[in-house]
């Protein structure tokens, strides 16, 4: 649901019960007045000037309350919809949405007929940083390697955490021969770019396989030509990026 309209909404009430009120306040008056006995004159001045200071009051709290209801409401909406899409750690998207994204991008560049790459970027010796500097350094080291990711790519390409250690990247029109410099900015950003920990400096690399996505070509199966050319990465010797290859057929 979209947060402005739910704002709208509220507001059309607040509004409702505001006018109500104010009606309810200026008949009290005019019973009160009449009662009283006031001058005709006397009544019409009491009854405008009360009538306008409350009007003015419930239109100032309104403005408020309106203000307030719309800050929350939209607070809430960006809460939710980052639990639903973003990856809690790393604040790039989640598994379940980069899958979502990858298909809307598959759909567009057969509507398009543009080239579309996708590669599984891998934390090299992850394992090792864990045992080594503990759990919070770790997850320090996969923000780390988020954030570099999305500052050596276009605005327009997509940043998912696949999993673990692992995340994918969807270059948008983007072919294989444009993609391996694309990658390449990458690797080195994250390659040159320490975490400071303690006294020591750490310095992480990664390995990247990269596929061009072929016409109709099923996803699972484009991610698994990537995952196929990181393995070539990793057993080349890791920090590098490695186009999926057609004789790659296995790990073997």
């Amino acid at each position: 649901m979209n947060p402005n309209i739910v704002s709208i909404s509220l507001s059309k009430n607040i509004n409702k019960f505001f006018v109500i009120n104010t009606l309810i306040v200026i008949s009290a008056l005019i019973s009160v007045i009449l009662i009283t006995g006031y001058e005709r004159k006397e009544l019409i001045i009491t009854i405008s000037l009360c009538g306008i200071g409350i009007l003015t009051t419930n239109l100032f709290i309104t403005k408020v309350i309106r203000q307030k209801v719309t800050k929350l409401i939209k607070n809430s909406f960006e809460k939710v919809e980052s639990q639903l899409y973003f990856d809690e750690l790393t604040s790039v998207y989640n598994r379940k949405t980069g899958m979502n994204r990858l298909l809307e991008e598959i759909s567009r560049s057969k509507r398009t007929r543009k080239p579309l790459s996708i590669a599984i970027l891998d934390i090299d010796n992850f394992k090792k940083i864990n045992d080594k500097y503990g759990h919070l350094v770790g997850d320090r080291v996969l923000n780390h390697v988020a954030t570099q990711i999305k500052n050596s790519l276009r605005g327009c390409d997509v940043v998912a955490r696949y999993g673990g250690e692992e995340f994918l990247i969807i270059l948008a029109e983007t072919d294989e021969i444009h993609a391996i410099p694309a990658l390449e900015r990458v690797r080195n950003q994250i390659a040159k770019k320490a975490i400071k920990v303690g006294n020591e400096r750490l310095y992480v690399t990664v390995s990247i396989g990269v596929t061009e996505i072929e016409p109709d070509e099923d996803p699972i199966a484009s991610i698994e030509k990537a995952d196929l050319a990181l393995y070539q990465a990793k057993r080349n010797g890791k920090n590098k990026v490695e186009l999926f290859l057609k004789y790659t057929k296995n790990r073997n």
